[in-house]
């Protein structure tokens, strides 16, 4: 009896040991030692932290490239293709003055990042970020416009971009006209007129930017507003105004923060806040407005290259006031009179010519196209072999040959 009931003990004993026993430690999947009853969880594998996004264009369509990368593999080694343009000196580019709030700054930052533009073009951004065509107790930019242009009088072109920061009440002495109202439209298109005349008066070319669309709809709906106003009026005034607002939009017009950038990447060109631009944006802006503003560039050396060429003309000579001048009779010519006419030193003459960018991609003519009565009169050429004349020409059948689906001889 004492012997089953000590062996009882030691079975009770012995299974509270493996009950209250700790669980052994985890092992990785695929190790020998781990009993395959027992279900062993790997630990969740951490992700490295990924470093965070910049913009780098992969490749510019203007650049020189390796057409055939693969060409290694084969053995051949093609020589790096480089086109050496000659770089204008510092004092001979021509200035151009960047303008606004902070949607300019972003726009000389992508003008400034692009190389060819650096290399053409003197950039110089007279931006101040929090500021606008409303509050001018904060910043008069009609008096920071007269500065500039007494500062720099040999600008090539003026490029404006503002009106971010202007969805605020215009104060006119004690009265505060509603923003974006009849009345506040009308004041803020003087407002934008005495821009346009003083630009014109330093005789400087201006490229006013349009505001793209936002992610709010309001805010969206009121930079529409104030883009055809200024649009507008710097068309008349004949000036350039480079469209933006569809240009960042999606397909139904809205907003979209990632889009194709300059060589058509699907990247973000939107920042966090849906207003201002990634340094993709910022590339993409200044993509679209080069050209326009190399337009007007062009145009105004192309003017003052034709100026200093045309002949002066002399005015006709007047007698001195108080000296009389004797009638002759008919028929008698008076001899010359020889006075020295002092001519004013031509000025120096400017560059003739801006560097254009190529155009993106090959144009190539897909077919040779004909005039219609160039088809009518073209006759087809004549046919060589005898069986396929005689079917089409004739209609008249080929032989029938033995064992052919066509050979009806057998009945």
């Amino acid at each position: 009896m004492n012997r089953m009931t000590h062996a009882i003990s030691r079975l009770l004993l012995a299974w509270a040991c493996l009950v209250l026993a700790p669980a052994p430690p985890l092992r990785a999947e695929g190790d020998a030692s781990v009993q395959s009853w027992r279900i062993i969880q790997a630990a969740p594998r951490v992700a490295p932290a990924q470093p965070g996004q910049t913009y780098r264009a992969r490749r510019r369509y203007d650049m020189p490239r390796n057409l055939y990368p693969d060409d290694a593999t084969l053995g051949l080694i093609l020589p790096e293709v480089t086109v050496a343009l000659p770089d204008p000196a510092e004092g001979t580019r021509p200035r151009i003055i960047v303008i606004g709030d902070s949607m300019a700054d972003a726009l000389a930052a992508g003008m400034n990042a692009d190389p060819a533009i650096k290399a053409d073009l003197a950039l110089f951004p007279k931006t101040v970020s929090s500021s606008g065509l409303v509050r001018e107790d904060y910043h008069d930019w009609p008096k920071a416009f007269r500065e500039m242009f007494s500062a720099a009088p040999d600008a090539a072109a003026a490029i404006v971009m503002i009106g971010l920061n202007d969805r605020q009440a215009i104060r006119i002495g004690e009265s505060s006209l509603e923003p974006l109202g009849d009345a506040w439209l009308d004041a803020y298109r003087q407002r934008v007129d005495t821009i346009i005349r003083l630009a014109q008066e330093a005789r400087v070319p201006l490229v006013w930017v349009g505001l793209p669309v936002m992610r709010s709809p309001r805010l969206s709906q009121d930079m529409a507003t104030l883009n055809a106003l200024i649009r507008d009026r710097v068309t008349q005034a004949g000036e350039t105004f480079v469209e933006t607002y569809e240009s960042f939009a999606d397909g139904s017009g809205g907003f979209t923060a990632t889009g194709p950038d300059i060589i058509g990447d699907i990247v973000r060109l939107r920042g966090p806040d849906g207003i201002h631009f990634t340094p993709a944006g910022q590339r993409k802006l200044a993509f679209f407005v080069e050209k326009p503003l190399r337009l007007r560039i062009q145009d105004r050396l192309n003017a003052a290259s034709a100026a200093l060429a045309s002949p002066l003309a002399v005015p006709p000579q007047q007698a001195p006031a108080g000296e009389a001048i004797a009638s002759l009779p008919a028929g008698i010519v008076p001899p010359p009179i020889e006075r020295a006419i002092t001519l004013p030193a031509p000025a120096a003459a400017p560059p003739a010519v801006i560097r254009q960018r190529p155009e993106i991609g090959e144009i190539r003519q897909l077919a040779v196209q004909n005039a219609a009565p160039a088809l009518a009169a073209s006759q087809a050429p004549a046919i060589a072999d005898p069986v396929t004349r005689d079917l089409f020409d004739r209609g008249l059948a080929p032989e029938p040959r033995t064992g052919r689906a066509d050979d009806f001889r057998w009945r």
